[in-house]
């Protein structure tokens, strides 16, 4: 007879379902808001009054058009995106938003929970660093971190990334931090030595640069100034017969 394995779960409180996925979706959800907010606010126009209560209230009609507004938010989108730092920002925001999306699908589908209410471990936070991302993952009862450890190459891959990390809290275990490790800092700064072209034995390596002539990229060594050659010390001589050249018979002088 061919095994199978039943899997169940208690049912869990729509309300509480509702609060997670509001809390996952929270950066979507910001920028929704935003872009809603500001469309509205364009559409008012920028003219204000006060009412009998002292309170500024849009004027009617003095909003831009449709054409004007659709303008106004690609011009805006085109300087986000134009400007060095925004863009970074953005793109580097975007990704970590996307890792920590990414994580918990991967240890959901993993079957990384716990046993009884089969409940996935909690990504509250992520944000960019150096050479990628870092999620914090709360784990829940019944999960340590052992177990977020051995997925290490799966989060890797989910997350498009060279390598991922698994280091739990100093004080306690309950908190892991998820390292997604996409690029080297080091990388693009390496120091290219002629000693690795000198010891594999071709010193005419077309693809290395060299120090013949005046338009190579490696400035040529510095050469010291030239010192006075001294003469030689005058060598004793030797009244022996001469041995061809040697300075004379050895039975001369043994």
């Amino acid at each position: 007879m061919d095994s199978f394995e039943i899997i169940s779960a208690p049912p869990a409180n729509p309300a509480v379902r509702v609060a997670a996925l509001l809390l996952r979706l929270r950066a979507e959800l910001f920028v929704l808001v935003l872009v809603v907010g500001v469309w509205v606010w364009v559409a008012l126009g920028p003219d204000h009054v006060r009412d009998e209560a002292g309170r500024f209230v849009a004027v009617p009609g003095t909003g831009f058009d449709t054409t004007t507004r659709v303008a106004l938010f690609v011009a805006g989108g085109l300087v986000l995106a134009g400007l060095p730092w925004t863009r970074r920002f953005l793109f580097h925001r975007a990704q970590a938003v996307l890792t920590r999306h990414r994580v918990r699908q991967t240890l959901l589908e993993c079957r990384v929970l716990n046993s009884r209410s089969r409940a996935c471990p909690l990504t509250v936070w992520a944000r960019p660093t150096r050479v990628g991302e870092a999620v914090w993952v709360v784990l829940r009862a019944g999960i340590s971190p052992a177990a977020i450890a051995e997925q290490v190459e799966e989060l890797a891959s989910a997350c498009f990334a060279r390598e991922a990390r698994v280091v739990p809290w100093p004080r306690f275990t309950t908190v892991v931090r998820v390292e997604i490790i996409r690029r080297d800092p080091l990388a693009p700064n390496l120091i290219r030595s002629d000693l690795f072209r000198y010891a594999s034995g071709d010193i005419h390596d077309p693809g290395w640069p060299t120090h013949d002539g005046p338009d190579s990229p490696v400035p040529a060594p510095r050469r010291e100034p030239s010192r006075p050659v001294l003469p030689a010390a005058p060598q004793p001589a030797f009244d022996g017969p001469s041995d061809s050249g040697r300075g004379g018979d050895w039975s001369d002088y043994v």
